[in-house]
């Protein structure tokens, strides 16, 4: 393992140490103790610690069988493929775009909620629920934030009532994974487009999602995922991060995206479909395909594209890279940006593309979370829009 991969992997052994003893009561509840608890980075950037062919950490890989059991020490193994946290300053960007949104209140889910991050800064006022796969990882974020409510389980095995929640926040898990969950994925999406596509299923009308997701989610070539999210909700706009803005925090050189929707209310067209589309698109003299809302929206690609070279010698697409202060200023920039064009007129450019129709934005208006049950339609005026002329 490299430098970074050993570090990892260290702070993550003393982190399930002194979990241990907070748990069995050998060491107290003290501010450093929970600090070094919080080092928990998860084991999707170390996945070779894992390898029982590499003798280095063989030691390592008994002491942690001893902390978590067998049973623990396969979920762990499990959870290299998509266990990647999100960097404290991203976390805060998207919390301040959940509120600039009128949401202020109620219930909020997080459906891949790894240690807690988004867990640990939701603003007064919030019920977050999270859900984690992993039972180690989850009894870490119960022992940092035993206010939250933390499920352990999969998601494809939650079960909560429709239009349960206000909100939507987080960072959810990529994969080329299908999970078996024949009510919100009877269409058998890739793992991020199922729980997209689940967390707006259990968001109300009216309420708001803020997600981190793989690319993919918007420039897979198939539009089937995307269609029916627009079934559900609007997509308010979205930002694309570039390559490496997670590398300090988890370790991957995904290329990212946050996703803003809102929940539409029953009987209302969606503002545009333009993003279900992808295209050709040139990046010097290569061609890559990529979602048609980034041609109307160049502004959101956070960063130079570039065709590079993978792994097996495929053209992989990306960004260059910034340090991750800097892409967290111009994140949180570009989300004010597009929050801008859903509280003045709609920007001419997302319908042009399209049938004329009557365009929504948002109003800024905070949304009722005592009325979620409301009907509607009978209301001129539903929290959160107002109707304006494309």
């Amino acid at each position: 393992m490299g430098v970074g991969e050993v570090g990892r992997a260290r702070r993550n052994m003393e982190s399930l140490r002194t979990l241990h003893a907070l748990e069995d009561g050998s060491r107290p509840r003290t501010p450093e103790n929970l600090t070094t608890v919080a080092g928990w980075t998860g084991w999707g950037a170390v996945p070779r610690f894992f390898d029982d062919a590499d003798p280095r950490w063989a030691a390592e890989r008994d002491e942690l069988r001893a902390l978590v059991g067998e049973d623990g020490y396969r979920a762990a193994r499990r959870t290299t493929i998509n266990a990647h946290y999100t960097g404290p300053a991203f976390v805060d960007a998207m919390w301040h775009t959940l509120t600039d949104l009128g949401l202020h209140q109620g219930r909020v889910l997080e459906p891949g909620s790894g240690s807690g991050n988004f867990l640990g800064v939701a603003p007064h006022g919030f019920q977050v629920t999270g859900v984690e796969l992993d039972p180690t990882t989850a009894r870490i974020s119960r022992m940092l934030y035993p206010d939250a409510e933390v499920r352990t389980e999969s998601f494809a095995d939650t079960r909560l009532p429709r239009g349960f929640f206000d909100g939507v926040i987080g960072n959810v898990p990529f994969g080329d994974i299908t999970l078996h969950d024949p009510t919100f994925n009877a269409g058998g999406h890739s793992l991020h487009d199922h729980f997209i596509l689940k967390s707006l299923a259990l968001t109300r009308p009216g309420g708001v999602a803020v997600v981190f997701s793989s690319r993919y989610t918007l420039d897979a070539t198939s539009p089937a995922a995307r269609r029916e999210m627009n079934a559900l909700a609007d997509l308010l706009g979205a930002v694309r991060l570039p390559t490496g803005a997670h590398r300090r925090t988890a370790g991957t050189e995904v290329v990212t995206d946050v996703l803003v929707f809102r929940r539409r209310e029953p009987g209302r067209e969606p503002v545009s479909t333009a993003w279900e589309t992808v295209g050709p698109h040139q990046v010097g003299d290569q061609t890559v395909r990529r979602n048609h809302y980034f041609d109307l929206f160049p502004e959101h690609v956070l960063g130079e594209e570039y065709v590079g070279h993978g792994m097996y010698g495929e053209n992989t697409y990306g960004l260059t890279a910034t340090p991750d202060a800097e892409v967290a200023d111009q994140l949180r920039a570009s989300l004010a940006a597009l929050l801008e064009l859903w509280d003045g007129a709609q920007r001419k450019a997302w319908t042009a593309a399209e049938p004329p129709r009557t365009a929504r934005r948002f109003t800024g208006v905070p949304f009722d979370s005592d009325a979620r049950q409301a009907s509607v339609d009978k209301s001129r005026n539903p929290p959160g829009l107002s109707r304006a002329d494309s």
